[in-house]
């Protein structure tokens, strides 16, 4: 990332197969690659900012044959008006991986680079297009892995928690400034550039705020860690086809013969409840538990009973085939048991707390949900628009900052009320690193290993 004058290329789709690819190219040497490249057979208005057309890929030395030709949509964008702020271009080709994989050799060769990895939303934070948490809520949501995550990862990237810090910011450096204009004109006695009582006012203020952001804030850990619940239960009880139905789509292979089921199946889903309120969970399929008859068996009900020793909530179906399988289950999470089949069965009288379901009818799964979502509530984790997702370097930074402040309160000591602050040189170096870490938060003031780290966990062509 060394070299911004360089133009850089990368696949920026999803790896393997699809419909569509995606190669992204950015730098000064874009407009030129593409006249080269483009087909001059293809009719088309070089000045299209999107345009359909064909691109000449030549033979790499090792492969036999002349040039080919591949149908293409090119978006291009003009410098400074793009996502990195520089001239840049996307090209969606027919999504074979050898294809792509040529298509950016093929680019190589005509002067780009590789890009690292996440130089293209590095290229943006440096050109002001975004600012570090904004540029860290496109990682998040690229990772994301359910709608808590993706509402978390979106809230970064529209700036909410830099609009916040940036304002506490310009506040702290007016009192610094105030504060360092007093230790300037020391030696006038008729200059009081700001009084004991006024400065401890505005730091009061300024950790109040910070720790309201504090406390109407999650943390990050807590947004990735949605409650797990699990289905278990003997073989052929029905898990698989639950598993879906609550789905609302065919996600597990279903079969009727027992142990279909190898490996853990995991999804998302969200359940509505009472009041307008959700609980988003992460819905695993295990493999059946029985008494293993070979190695593959016994590395399936150890898999899923580690599962299970780590669940949120677990749902332990049985469609009264055969008596109930003792299944260990974790001391503090919550065991709603599910009888099965019921459409097959007819309806059986359950326990409190227990439900009886169909995943083929439907009967009972409104029941269950309703099951799940009294059991686990309390747990839901959620990101309001009140509130914020923050990662360890916000909360870090956060608590730092607030430290500073703290300390610069302190050294104001009991001198509340007029005079001119004593020992001023202390309070200013304590409030120059409240400000460092509160505009660091943005990477206004940050330092480059920090920045490093951000980008060094993204993925190529992002």
């Amino acid at each position: 990332m060394t070299a911004p004058d360089d133009t850089i290329v990368a696949v920026s789709s999803p790896p393997g197969r699809s419909l569509r690819g995606l190669v992204r190219l950015s730098g000064p040497g874009v407009t030129t690659i593409l006249k080269t490249i483009e087909d001059p057979r293809t009719a088309r208005d070089e000045s299209a900012r999107l345009r359909l057309s064909s691109i000449r890929i030549n033979p790499t030395p090792h492969s036999a044959g002349a040039s080919r030709s591949v149908p293409v949509l090119i978006a291009q964008y003009a410098g400074p008006n793009s996502y990195t702020g520089q001239d840049m271009a996307e090209i969606q080709c027919p999504g074979s991986p050898a294809l792509l994989d040529r298509l950016v050799g093929f680019l190589i060769g005509l002067g780009a680079r590789l890009a690292e990895p996440g130089e293209f939303t590095y290229r943006a934070f440096v050109a002001g297009k975004l600012d570090l948490t904004q540029a860290e809520g496109v990682h998040a949501t690229i990772a994301a892995c359910s709608d808590t995550e993706l509402r978390a990862a979106t809230q970064l990237r529209s700036g909410r928690l830099t609009g916040s810090t940036t304002d506490l910011s310009d506040r702290l450096a007016n009192l610094l400034a105030l504060v360092e204009a007093g230790i300037d004109f020391s030696d006038q006695d008729d200059v009081v550039a700001i009084t004991p009582e006024a400065l401890a006012q505005g730091l009061a203020a300024l950790i109040a705020e910070l720790q309201k952001l504090r406390t109407n804030s999650r943390a990050w850990g807590a947004i990735e860690a949605i409650p797990r619940v699990v289905l278990a239960g003997a073989p052929s009880a029905g898990k698989s086809t639950l598993f879906n139905a609550l789905l609302g789509r065919r996600r597990a292979v279903v079969d009727a013969a027992p142990g279909t089921t190898r490996d853990l199946l995991a999804e998302p889903l969200t359940i509505d409840g009472v009041g307008g309120r959700r609980v988003e969970i992460m819905l695993v399929d295990l493999a059946g538990i029985d008494t293993p008859s070979d190695t593959l068996a016994q590395q399936a009900d150890s898999a899923a009973k580690r599962a299970i020793e780590t669940a949120d909530a677990v749902l332990l179906i049985d469609d009264g085939s055969r008596p109930d399988q003792l299944i260990a289950t974790p001391p503090d999470a919550p065991v709603i048991r599910v009888r099965s089949k019921c459409d097959r069965t007819g309806t059986v009288e359950t326990k409190a707390g227990d439900v009886s379901v169909s995943a083929v009818t439907g009967e009972g799964l409104d029941a269950l949900r309703n099951t799940i979502f009294g059991r686990l509530a309390d747990r839901a984790v959620s990101v309001s628009a009140g509130s914020l997702a923050l990662m360890p370097r916000h909360e870090s930074a956060i608590d730092a900052a607030m430290c500073s402040l703290t300390a610069a309160d302190g050294s104001i000591g009991s001198q509340r009320t007029g005079g001119q602050l004593r020992d001023p040189e202390l309070i200013a170096v304590a409030l120059r690193e409240a400000l460092d870490h509160l505009a660091g938060i943005a990477g206004q003031i940050s330092a480059d290993d920090v920045i490093g780290r951000v980008f060094a966990t993204f993925c190529i062509g992002k």
